[in-house]
C-alpha cells in the first residue's frame, strides 16, 4: 500500500461541536519523517469562523507573530458576511439592504460597486466607479411588462434586455416553462466598457448598427433543448432517449438541403456512464468502467477502416488517483538509443499531490510556451518530472530531466499565495511579488516584457505581448457579458504599414472570426453534443484550398484535453499530447488546423493562457492568473493553486474548482473509511464526509429574509415532519423513539449497504455523500407537499421550530449551534451530475424559516397575499418542486402521529 493511500486526518472541534482545527500528515517518500500540517480557524461566541490560517502560516506565525491569517471575515448582526480580507484576494465589503440584496461593495483596488433596485426589488442598474475614475452603469435590466404583446411572447416579468459590459442582449420570446428561446445579442461599436444612458433610443448609440445576432432555441416539456438554430442560421438538433439522456445530435449548415450527423448511436451503462457513441465521420469511441466503482478503464476510438486511433488504458490506486495511461494505438518507438513506449506513469504524496511524472516528448527544444514540442515530429525522448511544493500547496520547484528543457523554480511571498518564477537563476524579492500582482492578486506581468490589464470586475482585460516606446503595442482585449464568460476577443498587431486586426466573438453555438490581414471570414460552429466535439468551419470569404463548409471533429482523453484532430473522412489532421499540467509534450499537423480548444478542452489564446469561463490558466506556471472567485472553501485555502496539484485525477471546468471522474469509492468503502470516528451525536462530521465525497461542489447560500417579510408571515407556523412505519406490525406506531441517520441504520447493523433505493441507495453514499443526515419535510399550518415516498408512511415526527425546548429536547446540548442544509432531492438526474448548480442553502436551525423564505426570493408585496399552501408551493418549486430539509446526526422522537387525509392524529 502506497503512503498515498488512506492518509489519516483529525479533525478537532470546539465544546460547541464547531470545527477549530484540521490537522493533515504529509511526506513524498517511505522513508521520510511526517509533516503534521495544522490549519486553523477561530470563532466568535456565535459560532462563526472570524480567521482562517492555512498549514503554512499557521506553522510560520509560531515563529513570527506578525503572520496575518489566511482569511478574515465580519459579520452582520444577521450573519451576512460583510467584510472579507484575504491574503490573496484582498479585501472585499459588502452592505447589504433589508431583504438581503446587495446594495454597494468596495474591493481594495479602490473599486465601488452599486446595484438600483425597483420595487419588486428586481436588479435595474449596476453602477462602478474605478479609482481616480467617474462613476459609469456598467449594466442596465429591464422586464416585461403586463402588456399583450409581453403575454404573446411569455415575457410578463421576465428579463427582457441586458444592457452589459459588452453590448445588449434582448430577450425576444419565452417557452412556457421559462426558457429563453429567442434571444438578440447586440456589441457596443468601441471595446470598451460602456456608460449606459438610462433612456433606451439613447443606448442604441452605443451599439454597431443593425438587427444584431438572433439565435433561437426549442425545449421539450421537461425543459431540455431539443434543437439550436444560431445567428447565421445553421440548426443543430438534438434526439434524447426516454430519460432525457442524448441519444443522437444532427447539424444542418443554412442553404445546406441535409443535416449531417454529428453524433449517434449513444449507449448507457445502468450508472448514465456513456459507454458508445458514432462519430458523424465515422469513428467510434467505446468505454470500459470498473464494475465495482465506476471508474473509468478504457477508452477507445477507431474508424470505419478498422484504424484504431486511439485506445487509453487506466490504472488506479484505492483512492482513484490515476497511477498510468497507456495509449495503446501508438507505436513503441525507438529514438536516440531509447525505448519509448507510449505510457506515462505518475506518484503522488500523502495529500494526493503529483509528486512525479514520467512519459514521452518530442525530442526537440521547444520553443516556448504555446509551441512547445512542434519542431520535428518524428524525434521522441523519454521525461521524468519531479514536483515540489510548500504547505500551502504552492510550487516550488519543478525538475525536468528530457531532451526538453522545462525546468523551474517559483518563490511564494512570504504572507500569501502569490508567487513569481525566479529569473536568471535568481528568486524575486518580496518586493517584486508585491509589485507583480494588484491589490485583489492578479497578476499584472505574465513574464517578461508582457503586460496584464484587469477591468474592475477583476476579469482579464489585455495582454500587450509587444510593448512600443511609440504607444503601438501588439494587444488582445477581451470583453465579457454580464455572467462573466467571454464573448469578444480582439488582437491587434502592428505592423510598418498598418494595424492588423483579428476577432472572434462568441454567440450560441457559434464563433464568428474575422481577419483584417487576409480579409476571412470564418463561421465556426462549435457543438460538443457527446465525449467529444465537432466544428463545422463555413467561410463567408473565399475558402481554401479543399471546399467550404467542412467538418472536424476532436476526440479527447478523460481530462477533456484534444488528442486528436480528425477530418470528415477521419484521416488525422493534428495531434497532441500534454505534460500533466497541460503543456504541450508533443504535437504534429499534417494540415492546417483550425483548432483552438487544447489540454482540458479549454481554448487557448495566442497568449498562451488558456480561457476555462471565469479565470485564465497559466500552464507554464501550474497556477491561476487570479484567485478563485468562489474564494475560500471551494477548492481549499490557496486561490491559485491548479485542481490540487492533481491534474490527472481532477479537472476544472470553469475556473471555480477541481471536480473528478475516477476519485470514487464504493459505499462499502466509505462505510469503512468513516467508521472508526463516527458518532451520530457530532453535528460537524456529516458535513466533512459529505464535502469530501462531494469534493466541495456543493454551494451553499445564506441569505435571510428582511423583517418587513418576518412580519407578514409571523402567523404562519412552519414545522418540520419526518414519516415512517412500523416494519413489523402493519399499521402500528413506530417502536423506535428516535430518527437514524443512514450511517448510523448501517453502523448498528439495522440496514445493510448495496441496495439500489431507500436508506441504503449506493449514490446516496458514492455521489450525494448524505448519509450522515436525517431527512424532512417542510409543512405550513399543517400543509406538506405530497411526495411518493409518502404512499407507504403510516406516522410522522414533528418538530415545532418556535417551541425550542421540545427542539432541545430533540437534539440535545447542540441545538442552539445546530446548522440544518435544505435542498432539492441531490441525485434528481437534473441536476446530479452537477453538483454546484443545486440550489442549497445552510444555517443554524434556529433560523430556518428567514432563510427559506430569504432564499426564495418572495418580496413582502407577495408574501402579503399567500396562504400557507402558496407559501409552501413557491418555497418547494424554489428547490425544483423536491425540498428536503436535513439535518446532521440522530434526532430523538417525543410522539408519532398518525398520518391521516386531513389533520393530525396522535398516536396512542
Amino acid at each position: 500500500m502506497g503512503i498515498y493511500i488512506k492518509t489519516p486526518t483529525l479533525a478537532v472541534n470546539d465544546p460547541r461541536g464547531l470545527a477549530i482545527l484540521s490537522v493533515s500528515y504529509w511526506r513524498a517518500e517511505d522513508a521520510q519523517p511526517v509533516e503534521r500540517r495544522r490549519e486553523r480557524t477561530l470563532r466568535d461566541a456565535a459560532g462563526r469562523a472570524i480567521r482562517h490560517w492555512d498549514a503554512r502560516l499557521w506553522a510560520l506565525q509560531e515563529d513570527d507573530l506578525h503572520t496575518p491569517s489566511s482569511l478574515g471575515t465580519v459579520y452582520s448582526l444577521n450573519d451576512n458576511v460583510l467584510r472579507s480580507d484575504s491574503n490573496d484576494a484582498g479585501k472585499q465589503v459588502e452592505l447589504l439592504g433589508l431583504a438581503g440584496e446587495v446594495v454597494l461593495g468596495w474591493d481594495s483596488r479602490d473599486t465601488r460597486r452599486e446595484v438600483e433596485y425597483d420595487d419588486l426589488l428586481r436588479a435595474v442598474a449596476v453602477y462602478e466607479v474605478g479609482a481616480g475614475e467617474s462613476r459609469r452603469c456598467i449594466e442596465r435590466l429591464t422586464y416585461g411588462r403586463a402588456g399583450v404583446d409581453e403575454r404573446a411572447r411569455n415575457q410578463s416579468g421576465q428579463l427582457i434586455r441586458h444592457d452589459d459590459p459588452a453590448g445588449s442582449v434582448l430577450l425576444d420570446s419565452f417557452a412556457i416553462t421559462g426558457q429563453c428561446i429567442a434571444n438578440t445579442r447586440r456589441f457596443t461599436r468601441d471595446p470598451v466598457s460602456p456608460d449606459w444612458p438610462l433612456a433606451e433610443e439613447e443606448r442604441e448609440h452605443l451599439l454597431e448598427p443593425g438587427e444584431g445576432a438572433i439565435s433561437r432555441w426549442r425545449f421539450t416539456a421537461l425543459g431540455q433543448m431539443s434543437e439550436q438554430i444560431d445567428a447565421r442560421g445553421n440548426r443543430q438538433t438534438f434526439e434524447l432517449t426516454l430519460d432525457g439522456r442524448l441519444r443522437a445530435a444532427h447539424a444542418q449548415l443554412k442553404n445546406q438541403p441535409d443535416s449531417q450527423p454529428m453524433v449517434s448511436d449513444v449507449r448507457y451503462n445502468a450508472d448514465g456512464q456513456v459507454e458508445h457513441e458514432l462519430a458523424g465521420n465515422g469513428v467510434r469511441t467505446t468505454l470500459a468502467y470498473r464494475p465495482e466503482d465506476g471508474r473509468l478503464t478504457s477508452r477507445s476510438a477507431s474508424s470505419t477502416r478498422g484504424q484504431l486511433l486511439q485506445q487509453l488504458s487506466y490504472d488506479y490506486d484505492p483512492m482513484g488517483n490515476v497511477l498510468s495511461i497507456e495509449d495503446k494505438a501508438q507505436p513503441i518507438r525507438y529514438f536516440a538509443n531509447q525505448r519509448i513506449e507510449p505510457i506515462s506513469r505518475f506518484t503522488y504524496d500523502s495529500l494526493y499531490q503529483l509528486s512525479r511524472a514520467s512519459g514521452w516528448e518530442a525530442g526537440a527544444v521547444s520553443q516556448g510556451p504555446a509551441s512547445a514540442g512542434r519542431a520535428d515530429p518524428a524525434a521522441f525522448g523519454n521525461y521524468r518530472q519531479t514536483y515540489r511544493y510548500d504547505a500551502g500547496g504552492n510550487l516550488l520547484e519543478l525538475t525536468h530531466v528530457g531532451v526538453q528543457t522545462h525546468g523551474r523554480k517559483l518563490e511564494t511571498a512570504r504572507y500569501s499565495n502569490r508567487a513569481l518564477p525566479w529569473r536568471n537563476d535568481m528568486p524575486p524579492s518580496e518586493e517584486q511579488i508585491a509589485a507583480a500582482f494588484d491589490p485583489r492578486g492578479n497578476l499584472l506581468e505574465l513574464d517578461q516584457g508582457r503586460w496584464v490589464r484587469w477591468n474592475l470586475r477583476n476579469q482579464l482585460q489585455s495582454v500587450s505581448p509587444v510593448v512600443r516606446a511609440s504607444d503601438s503595442s501588439d494587444q488582445e482585449t477581451y470583453l465579457y457579458d454580464a455572467r462573466g464568460r467571454r464573448v469578444r476577443k480582439i488582437r491587434a498587431l502592428q505592423t510598418r504599414a498598418r494595424t492588423v486586426i483579428s476577432e472572434v466573438r462568441y454567440l450560441p453555438g457559434l464563433e464568428l472570426r474575422t481577419d483584417s490581414g487576409t480579409g476571412e471570414v470564418l463561421q465556426v460552429i462549435a457543438a460538443q453534443p457527446g465525449l467529444n466535439s465537432v466544428n463545422a468551419l463555413h467561410w463567408e470569404t473565399s475558402p481554401p484550398p479543399g471546399g467550404n463548409d467542412r467538418y472536424r471533429y476532436t476526440v479527447t482523453d478523460h481530462l477533456g484535453s484534444a488528442s486528436l484532430e480528425l477530418g470528415e473522412d477521419a484521416r488525422i489532421i493534428s495531434q497532441e499530447t500534454y505534460y500533466p499540467f497541460g503543456e504541450t509534450a508533443w504535437s504534429r499537423e499534417a494540415e492546417v488546423s483550425y483548432r483552438t480548444v487544447r489540454y482540458s478542452g479549454k481554448e487557448r489564446d495566442a497568449t498562451g493562457l488558456d480561457y476555462y469561463g471565469y479565470r485564465y490558466y497559466i500552464p507554464w506556471l501550474q497556477r491561476w492568473s487570479n484567485p478563485d472567485p468562489a474564494g475560500v472553501g471551494a477548492d481549499g485555502s490557496n486561490l491559485f493553486r491548479m485542481v490540487r496539484n492533481n491534474p490527472l485525477t481532477f479537472f476544472d471546468e470553469q475556473g471555480e474548482e477541481s471536480k473528478s471522474n475516477s476519485a470514487v469509492r464504493t459505499a462499502v468503502e466509505i462505510f469503512e473509511s468513516y467508521k472508526g470516528n463516527y458518532n451520530d451525536t457530532d453535528r460537524v462530521k456529516p458535513y466533512t464526509m459529505m464535502n469530501e465525497i462531494t469534493e466541495g461542489r456543493l454551494k451553499f447560500k445564506a441569505a435571510k429574509a428582511s423583517t418587513m417579510v418576518l412580519e407578514k408571515t409571523k402567523e404562519l407556523k412552519f414545522t418540520m415532519r419526518h414519516y415512517s412505519y412500523n416494519f413489523e406490525t402493519k399499521g402500528a406506531a413506530p417502536s423506535h423513539m428516535d430518527i437514524k441517520s443512514n450511517f448510523s441504520l448501517v453502523n448498528s447493523k439495522l440496514k445493510a449497504l448495496g441496495g439500489k433505493g431507500g436508506n441504503t441507495s449506493e449514490k446516496d453514499w458514492t455521489k450525494a455523500g448524505n448519509m450522515g443526515f436525517t431527512f424532512f419535510l417542510l409543512s405550513i399550518n399543517g400543509e406538506v407537499n405530497e411526495r411518493r415516498f409518502l404512499a407507504g408512511m403510516t406516522h410522522f415526527a414533528e418538530y415545532d421550530l418556535e417551541d425550542d425546548d421540545a427542539l432541545k429536547n430533540a437534539f440535545g446540548d447542540s441545538y442552539d449551534n445546530l446548522e440544518f442544509f435544505a435542498s432539492p432531492d441531490v441525485l434528481d438526474p437534473k441536476h446530479s451530475s452537477d453538483l454546484s448548480a443545486v440550489p442549497m442553502i445552510k444555517g443554524r436551525l434556529k433560523e430556518l424559516k428567514a432563510l427559506m423564505l430569504g432564499s426564495s426570493g418572495i418580496s413582502p408585496v407577495q408574501v402579503g397575499r399567500m396562504n400557507a399552501r402558496a407559501m409552501l408551493d413557491s418555497l418547494d418549486n424554489s428547490f425544483h418542486g423536491t425540498l428536503e430539509i436535513k439535518i446532521p446526526g440522530s434526532v430523538k422522537v417525543s410522539t408519532w402521529h398518525k398520518k391521516v387525509q386531513a389533520g393530525i392524529s396522535r398516536a396512542a
